[in-house]
């Protein structure tokens, strides 16, 4: 016997979307572009047809090329008939006019602002931009370029900065780190650009700034934060850095900068011996105190510290006991060895105040953008340049981190700056940061 089974067919609808590009094109102006019927005659009878109606059958972004435009600002002036005296002649009252960031130059706050979008945020050096620049019709050389992001910078730009960072000097805890930038009118070979950041949790503000040096030297911390800088100062095992030099300050260490010198070693190390060999161990123990370290619920730095010093606290003891138990490391594990031993203490400053991070990667993190910029442009020429690439570093920096648009940040700024009278700086400061109650 046959048994018959009745075929299913399964339809299987596709999924829907998730209504974001629909979200993206509302967000978009928009415009209608009906395509006509190119032959309205009917192909049977020939007759005209009526017209029944439309539907929408797509919907497509389009770029608008730059184009640039002449805007002539006209003064408007008045003058009061009943005040008119022989003595005193006509009144006239004329409309007050707007400022421009560079009087008697054509470049307007528009332009400057993609001119300092393009360089400080998406690296497109000056030399660079010229080409984009005359394909748009803009008559300019690369020079014009620098010398009118340097006088902004040292004009308007330079007392936002100085707000900012005496704000980051009010923060409990900074991350800072350095990193080369070469200039050729120093005398120094090498110059640095010093770098704060307030932590991502438990700061006031989220403020990232860079700040020119020609030198390394330690005194360098002290002129940027302050000599008498009373914080916790998250860093690498830099000697700069230094107890003796800010007997007022607190150091952090960054564990991650510790791990790098036990990786280095592993990285030389053959595949079949890597697993016995000590500064593997090393990694091993570090690991959980990573794993453990992200996954810590609290709600205020109080709950963190309570929450490290449980969870925490045991798995970097375990480290620092195996470091303790190498019995004469040699070489690069001797040098790794030491220096963790060296930081012990500033590591363990994790389990004295919840508010200090386990590692400097956000300072790292604020930097990196920052060596783009130098891989392309490789050097500054002026010293007055490379202050002013901090100042626009520093700008870039801390408007990313609070989530803004970086070309309409700086036209905001390029518009107001010149226009402000008695206004003091901390609207503008606000303006660039989020304030975290």
């Amino acid at each position: 016997m046959i048994e018959k089974k009745d075929k299913q067919v399964v339809r299987h609808q596709k999924p829907k979307g998730n209504g974001r590009r629909t979200a993206f094109l509302d967000r978009l102006p928009q415009v209608e572009e009906v395509i006509k019927l190119k032959d309205i005659d009917c192909p049977h009878c020939h007759q005209e047809m009526k017209k029944i109606g439309q539907h929408l059958y797509s919907r497509e972004a389009r770029l608008k090329p730059a184009e640039l435009y002449c805007v002539n600002l006209l003064q408007e002036s008045y003058k009061c008939a009943q005040c008119t005296s022989k003595d005193n002649g006509d009144l006239i009252i004329s409309s007050e006019m707007p400022q421009s960031i560079l009087p008697h130059s054509y470049f307007s706050s528009t332009i400057l602002a993609k001119v300092a979008e393009y360089k400080f945020n998406l690296a497109l050096p000056f030399h660079r931009q010229i080409k984009l620049w005359q394909a748009a019709g803009l008559p300019v050389e690369g020079r014009q370029l620098a010398t009118s992001m340097i006088k902004i910078s040292q004009t308007y730009l330079e007392p936002l900065y100085q707000q900012l960072l005496k704000l980051t000097r009010n923060e409990a805890v900074i991350h800072m780190d350095e990193t080369p930038f070469k200039v050729i009118d120093e005398s120094n070979e090498q110059s640095y650009f010093w770098v704060t950041r307030t932590t991502k949790e438990f700061s006031q503000h989220q403020i990232a700034m860079f700040h020119y040096y020609n030198t390394r030297a330690g005194k360098t911390v002290g002129q940027i934060i302050g000599q008498d800088y009373q914080g916790i100062i998250m860093c690498d095992g830099y000697n700069g850095y230094s107890d003796r030099l800010y007997p007022t300050a607190k150091f952090g260490s960054c564990l991650v900068h510790i791990r790098r010198e036990f990786h280095r070693i592993t990285q030389l190390i053959d595949r079949e011996q890597l697993k016995k060999s000590k500064a593997y161990q090393v990694l091993e123990l570090m690991r959980p105190i990573f794993y453990q370290e992200n996954r810590l619920k609290y709600d205020n730095r109080e709950g963190k510290l309570w929450q490290r010093q449980s969870r925490v606290k045991p798995l970097v003891d375990k480290l620092y006991e195996y470091l303790i138990s190498i019995d004469h490391p040699q070489g690069r594990l001797k040098a790794a060895v030491n220096n963790a031993l060296k930081l012990k203490k500033r590591v363990y400053r994790i389990f004295e105040d919840g508010q200090v991070p386990l590692t400097n990667n956000p300072v790292e993190q604020s930097i990196r953008p920052s060596t783009l910029i130098r891989k392309n442009s490789l050097f500054a020429k002026s010293i007055s340049g490379a202050q002013a690439n901090a100042i626009y570093y520093s700008l870039v920096a801390t408007a990313q981190l609070n989530h803004l648009n970086i070309y309409k940040y700086f036209q905001y700024l390029f518009d107001h700056l010149p226009n402000r009278k008695d206004e003091g700086l901390e609207a503008y400061c606000k303006h660039t940061i989020t304030t975290r109650l």
